[in-house]
């Protein structure tokens, strides 16, 4: 029998159940729970699902098996192709739905974004940003998801659209992306300009890993992907050279009316290079800057609030910079005016801070940002003689609180007495140095390192100096702690890179994650920076790895792309820092998982969240996932091994203390954080949500939380004591709590089997776990 025949065969067979015959694949599908199996392209299988499709067309798609593109809609809109068709469900259990996709698909460019929704009867299962069960897929990145290879993603479905059932009818539509920030519904949604990512297959199955048939064709590892031979050190020269002709053409450009012109002529004064070091110009056009918003913010208080959580803080990095250079102009009064500039600026810069103080951020990216702000602007008012700026000691705390060493105190006011207005203890980051955001978060949790880093920076009483060993400490930490969220893939040139996972994110729906060595590179800083900063020998190494792999290079270049002059300004160090690490002896630190490390399991059990590497398995679970508001049962799970990958959202056991209230999930398709993204909008064309209507329980939140309402979004109102999961050959439990012991029973399959993480085997059926204690059960596979 051909291969051919037997896909005939397979799902003619799911089919044929579905008319009351025998069900002729059951043993094949045994151990991964399967009710039923729809091959898209295959006319027997689609036919004996009743299938139908509107903008489709078959292609023939990775390892030559056919799939089915959903194309964009003759004239422009954001809703594309759409096929239907009838499956099998079980009637009792919770049902899961799984895609077959191609690894090496990618999109034409970083700009155009595809995305891929299922609808079980009518409604549409999952939401469009961020939901707790997200889209069937997303194709937005260059870089193929996992090269010569298909990846499989599974999607629960709601109970309460299966329950008592035997058959429901399934659909996938493909529509365009979105802009995620943008204020309206009509900025938000994209237009689906290009094909869809075929789809091969789709399963209903009940059990949570999705285990494929034995005639399910897979592919297999590549070999070692190759080196970037190109870009080089060429691009360091190209760097200055930008950043020299930026230097000049804002001297030029007269007074430096803009804040982060200003911030950035601050820093290049006193970078050796460039043509603004030493400028006596700089210090020209930086007075007649500031004194422009001296004199619009007394004109005008209302223009003291500038750009969002930053306000005037360049102004005061700029002033604090410059504080010793600029003596002659500070003892001079402001032009059309008595009052001298070291007053004025002072007393500007001061009122931005209270602004700022007076409104602070909780989330952590927001919080350092912001804090860093508050810092600029009283450190400038303190070198300028004002007698209303902070110490330094009391300062510094707005540090210590944002990089989640002390805990976060709320807004504070003009004299620096917090409000604790979200209670007495609530820690930004983790013990482990994870940010809590309120999970595991991928790149807003990597954009915080740089944040940290000036932090450090602004405590050195000179360059050359050392500064907060505190705050130093925990830049190790945190970045040591986001190195096993690093998995060895290809760019999307196919290059051996490293790459920051973002399956499991919270804020995260760009997938695969960018090429990330030891920290992100963004518009506040880049890889390097925390290497030479630290000279700490596993972040050295982290940073060796990268320029082993010439991937230093072509993210500078990308990150050079950014004309922001905000972005410009934290390039200005990078030359210096490769020097340095170049310098350095080799270090012996990697990745921990890169090819050839050791096994190991990193759990942080503040964030729910677990990396591991064992063997060839690669496995990362947020066990806490997306409970903004309430106890949603689901984990997310991404697990790659050579042969596949697989992305779930699935059914888990959570214990927690119910706090009596509950949350009705509300007919929402979307999920958005700005205002006039109207559900109506969506809902005039026919779109509601599967899971509207579930009550889910809400955990207790601490009374000293004052400003929790239910269906706010809280760190507590989700988040469980215990943790249970169930994944093919991985069990694990993780207990949350910082005092509470539990017991739990372990399914039979796993009695005997080994915990990773102590290297003990378990030969009982109830176990006990200890506070913050996490285990994870492996049994050897068949």
């Amino acid at each position: 029998m051909g291969v051919d025949d037997m896909k005939m065969n397979l799902f003619s067979g799911v089919r044929l159940s579905l008319r009351g015959l025998m069900l002729l694949v059951l043993p094949v599908f045994a151990d991964a729970g399967m009710v039923d199996g729809i091959q898209f392209g295959d006319p027997a299988s689609e036919e004996l699902h009743g299938f139908k499709a509107d903008l489709s067309r078959v292609v023939e798609g990775g390892l030559g098996e056919p799939a089915r593109q959903l194309l964009p809609p003759e004239e422009t809109g954001w809703r594309g192709g759409r096929m239907t068709f009838t499956a099998r469900v079980d009637p009792e259990r919770p049902n899961y739905f799984t895609a077959k996709f191609w690894g090496g698909d990618q999109a034409s460019t970083n700009e155009v974004e595809s995305r891929i929704f299922l609808f079980i009867d009518g409604k549409q299962v999952g939401q469009r940003q961020l939901g707790e069960v997200e889209t069937l897929d997303i194709m937005q990145s260059k870089m193929p998801r996992y090269p010569g290879r298909f990846f499989y993603k599974t999607i629960p479905l709601p109970m309460n659209m299966t329950q008592g059932k035997q058959e429901v009818e399934l659909a996938i539509e493909a529509q365009g992306g979105f802009n995620a920030y943008r204020k309206t519904v009509e900025q938000f949604q994209r237009m689906m300009t290009e094909p869809s990512r075929g789809i091969y297959r789709g399963y209903v199955h009940t059990e949570p890993c999705f285990v494929p048939a034995e005639d399910d064709r897979q592919g297999t590892a590549p070999p070692d992907f190759p080196v970037r031979s190109g870009p080089g050190p060429e691009v360091l020269e190209k760097l200055k050279l930008m950043l020299n002709e930026t230097s000049s053409q804002l001297i030029d450009e007269g007074p430096v009316n803009k804040l982060e012109a200003m911030q950035y002529l601050a820093h290049a004064y006193h970078t050796p290079w460039n043509t603004a070091y030493k400028n006596p110009e700089v210090l020209q056009r930086i007075t007649e800057g500031m004194d422009r918003h001296y004199l619009n913010w007394k004109d005008d208080p209302k223009t003291i609030v500038g750009m969002r959580w930053v306000h005037k803080g360049p102004a005061g990095d700029a002033v604090r910079l410059l504080a010793d250079d600029l003596g002659a102009y500070l003892n001079e009064p402001v032009e059309g005016t008595r009052t001298l500039r070291r007053r004025a600026w002072a007393e500007m810069l001061i009122a931005s801070r209270d602004y700022s103080a007076g409104r602070r951020r909780s989330y952590t990216n927001q919080s350092m940002i912001m804090d860093l702000n508050i810092y600029y602007c009283n450190l400038a008012a303190r070198l300028l003689g004002s007698s209303k700026a902070w110490p330094e000691k009391k300062a510094r705390l707005l540090f210590y609180e944002s990089a989640g060493l002390k805990p976060w105190s709320g807004n504070w006011d003009p004299n620096g007495k917090p409000d604790w207005s979200q209670g007495e203890s609530k820690l930004l980051l983790t013990e482990k140095g994870l940010s809590k955001e309120l999970g595991y978060v991928g790149g807003y949790g990597e954009i915080i390192q740089d944040l940290v880093k000036m932090m450090y920076d602004l405590t050195k009483l000179s360059p050359e100096a050392e500064g907060d060993p505190h705050l130093k400490k925990q830049l190790v930490k945190m970045v040591r702690a986001r190195a096993p969220f690093r998995y060895p893939l290809a760019d999307d040139e196919g290059f051996r890179s490293m790459n920051l996972e973002s399956v499991i994110g919270w804020r995260d729906w760009k997938t695969p994650g960018r090429v990330m060595y030891d920290q992100l590179n963004g518009r506040e800083g880049g890889s390097l920076d925390a290497a030479a900063a630290t000279r700490d020998p596993a972040v050295i190494g982290y940073a060796q790895q990268m320029l082993e792999d010439n991937q230093f290079f072509a993210a500078l270049k990308k990150r050079m792309a950014d004309q922001k002059t905000a972005a410009k300004t934290w390039l200005l160090p990078v030359p210096e820092n490769y020097e340095l690490i170049e310098s350095l002896p080799a270090s012996s630190f990697r990745l921990p998982m890169s090819p050839g490390q050791p096994d190991f399991v990193f759990a942080d059990t503040q964030d729910g969240v677990i990396a591991l590497k064992n063997g060839d398995d690669i496995l990362y679970t947020s066990l806490y996932w997306r409970a903004r508001v309430a106890v949603n049962s689901l984990a997310r799970v991404h697990y790659l091994t050579p042969a596949m990958e697989r992305d779930a959202t699935v059914n888990i056991e959570i214990r927690f203390k119910h706090s009596g209230h509950f949350y009705t999930v509300p007919d929402h398709t979307n999920v958005g954080f700005g205002k006039g993204r109207a559900e109506e909008y969506y809902r005039d064309r026919g779109l509601h949500l599967a899971a509207a209507g579930l009550q889910q329980p809400i955990a207790e939140v601490p009374a000293s939380d004052e400003t929790y309402e239910v269906g706010r979004e809280n760190l507590h109102a989700g988040k469980g004591d215990l943790y249970l999961m169930s994944y093919g050959n991985y069990f694990f439990a993780m207990n949350c709590t910082e005092k509470e012991s539990f017991r739990f029973d372990l399914p039979e399959a796993f009695i005997g089997s080994t915990d990773l993480v102590s290297g003990q085997r378990c030969g009982m059926p109830n176990v006990s776990i200890s506070p913050g204690q996490t285990i994870v059960f492996y049994r050897e596979k068949e």
